[in-house]
């Protein structure tokens, strides 16, 4: 995220994404693909507060809070931010099939 690493995201990201992201808005892996490689968003840091992790069947769910600061689509934000991202297994990988993100704080 920092870097807007578009090659990293594309493999960490299933083909059958749903993500909402802070606006409520619910987007694809396109979407997402498409933000990063614009570079809507900037990060000027992140600072991962709590990370939890839980196996659910054959996936994964992970939470996390984290500090983040920087810019979106030129707009400022600064705050704590809830994510919560479920796994799946893609071959030998681990992959983002679903996630949700809300600033918190």
């Amino acid at each position: 995220m920092l870097t807007n690493d578009v090659d990293a995201l594309d493999a960490l990201l299933d083909e059958d994404l749903i993500f909402t992201v802070p606006t409520g808005k619910v987007i694809a892996k396109h979407d997402d693909l498409s933000a990063h490689r614009a570079k809507l968003l900037r990060l000027d840091a992140l600072d991962i507060q709590e990370m939890r992790t839980k196996m659910i069947g054959e996936m994964i769910l992970t939470t996390t809070n984290a500090m983040l600061a920087g810019r979106f689509d030129g707009t400022a934000f600064n705050g704590m931010f809830a994510y919560t991202r479920l796994w799946r297994r893609s071959g030998s990988d681990w992959r983002v099939v679903a996630g949700h993100a809300s600033q918190i704080g």
